[in-house]
């Protein structure tokens, strides 16, 4: 008779001033073979549970919390500078900024959905952006970017890959910001980043593959919005 095959088990377990998520016996390793080993237990024991729910086999695509540890482990500790430079381009073409030369109409709501944000960071973060109209971003004071880059380089490294991705995704710094500090969520976020496509869709109609990914887009940042809580 063949014997029952052993079920794999994931713990936490402290390794000093980290935890640690184990599979059986071993330390779980990232790529580039380091420890799986994080500053908050409540973090780890999140991994150890996306972990259980996989199984023998592990699938990254299903475990968001652990691919953003992946990445906080191999990438931006290693590449802090470069991540915090990818983040504040972002603030250079800042998106929240831009209004629309014509129709007038979508300029002004453009401006009321947007402003608020760029009253935030002005009271926020003491930056006062440019906004303007057209193709071109605004040309933004270094000086005032400076104010949110401030920000950006206080972050530890966990923070700092939830900030990014929430600025990659939504295409804003300001955004991104807005979402890492908690002053909006990732519902609200997402209706800022894709208000034109919204706006549009109100005037002539929903569209499928809007809606599809507005959904998409939705569900990442809530990703992040997860993560920033749980390294909060």
């Amino acid at each position: 008779m063949m014997s029952a095959k052993k079920q794999v088990s994931y713990s936490v377990r402290p390794e000093g001033d980290l935890f640690a998520v184990y599979r059986d016996e071993a330390v779980l390793e990232t790529p580039r073979n380091l420890p799986v080993a994080v500053a908050s237990r409540k973090l780890a024991e999140v991994l150890a549970e996306e972990c259980r729910s996989q199984g023998d086999r592990l699938d990254l695509r299903k475990m968001p919390m652990m691919q953003m540890t992946l990445t906080t482990l191999d990438i931006t500790v290693a590449k802090r500078d470069e991540i915090e430079d990818g983040i504040m381009r972002f603030g250079e073409n800042e998106l929240v900024c831009l209004r629309a030369e014509e129709p007038a109409e979508l300029a002004a709501a453009q401006e009321t959905a947007w402003r608020p944000y760029l009253d935030w960071a002005a009271e926020r973060f003491g930056a006062v952006l440019r906004t303007g109209a057209g193709i071109t971003p605004p040309q933004q004071d270094v000086a005032e970017l400076g104010k949110l880059r401030e920000y950006v380089v206080s972050c530890d490294a966990y923070r700092l890959t939830g900030l990014s991705e929430a600025v990659g995704i939504s295409g804003s710094l300001v955004l991104g910001l807005a979402l890492a500090t908690g002053h909006a969520n990732a519902h609200e976020i997402v209706r800022a980043s894709e208000h034109d496509q919204i706006w549009q869709m109100k005037k002539w109609g929903e569209d499928p593959a809007v809606i599809g990914r507005n959904a998409d887009i939705e569900r990442e940042l809530a990703h992040c919005e997860h993560w920033l809580a749980l390294t909060a």
